[in-house]
């Protein structure tokens, strides 16, 4: 895989970041982990505390992303490939924007972009959130929540032509990402 940017997408516990490992595993891709850009401010605040954190502690969040997209526009080599995760929700205009700005990355690196829209349901995503390894990693382990959010909100519909929905409920995190490694090299047969 080359200068390829795949973006997964869906619900807290879905399992994005273990999806991206095993991409990142069969295409030797970087793995671009939405607490990659979170845990330097997250670590440093109360976040279990405050489950809403404060414009500021975003705003440093976003600044934090935004050196990460720029250093891999400008400094990356031009064939490295990049899985980027987030749990982006329908309706929101700042997940909006944080799809936006990883799909120009992708448009001014000349990047092949695959968003994927990944859905999970209800009971499994709750099985999954307990999971141990996620607490330390300071993603959300509350069933609750994951219950509150697969009831009230929408992942994200990405407007990209080529982007994927899978349901992963049933699937192991390898039998996804080859499932989306097949989708990428069809798509990228047809002609334009």
């Amino acid at each position: 895989m080359k200068n390829t940017i795949i973006y997964l997408i869906g619900f807290a516990g879905t399992g994005k970041f273990t999806i991206a490992q095993e991409i990142a595993k069969l295409t030797n891709s970087k793995v671009v982990d939405n607490h990659l850009i979170n845990n330097p401010i997250l670590s440093v605040i109360d976040a279990e505390q405050d489950t809403t954190l404060s414009d500021r502690a975003w705003q440093k969040i976003e600044e934090i992303r935004q050196i990460v997209l720029d250093t891999i526009e400008t400094i990356a080599a031009p064939n490295a490939s990049f899985i980027f995760t987030n749990e982006l929700i329908e309706g929101r205009v700042a997940d909006k924007q944080i799809f936006s700005k990883i799909a120009e990355l992708a448009k001014r690196r000349q990047s092949t972009f695959l968003p994927v829209r990944l859905e999970c349901s209800e009971e499994e995503l709750c099985r999954r959130v307990l999971f141990e390894n996620r607490k330390e990693r300071l993603k959300d382990t509350n069933p609750k929540n994951a219950q509150e959010k697969y009831k009230n909100l929408t992942v994200l519909k990405p407007t990209a032509c080529t982007s994927l929905t899978l349901d992963v409920t049933h699937l192991s995190a390898e039998q996804t990402a080859r499932i989306i490694l097949d989708h990428l090299n069809f798509s990228n047969k047809q002609p334009l």
